[in-house]
């Protein structure tokens, strides 16, 4: 008796699709990552060594309110960017509103 194998053999089209996919899973994955900013903290044994590095922990601080205070002033933008604006029709026509001299 000869059994038939159900599962049918990926062809070499279907293997080189997957391993392409694979490869742009992977390449995406690796721009995520780089895009990610890098949140580094230096401990305060690392200041004792190095002056410097208290400079460096003084910097991630103000970057971090510079950062909020951007973000909170393009918000407010958007907000009065995106706000109904009221217009009101007083009932004149158009040139009765020009001022004339």
């Amino acid at each position: 008796m000869i059994s038939h194998n159900t599962q049918a053999q990926p062809t070499q089209a279907q293997i080189q699709q997957q391993q392409a996919a694979a490869r742009a899973a992977e390449l995406e994955q690796a721009k995520r990552r780089s895009k990610k900013p890098t949140d580094k903290t230096i401990s305060a044994a690392i200041e004792e060594i190095c002056p410097t590095a208290s400079i460096y922990n003084d910097m991630r601080r103000v970057e971090k309110k510079l950062d909020a205070a951007i973000m909170r002033k393009r918000l407010d933008i958007t907000d009065s960017v995106n706000r109904n604006v009221k217009v009101f029709y007083l009932g004149l026509p158009f040139e009765s509103l020009v001022l004339t001299e």
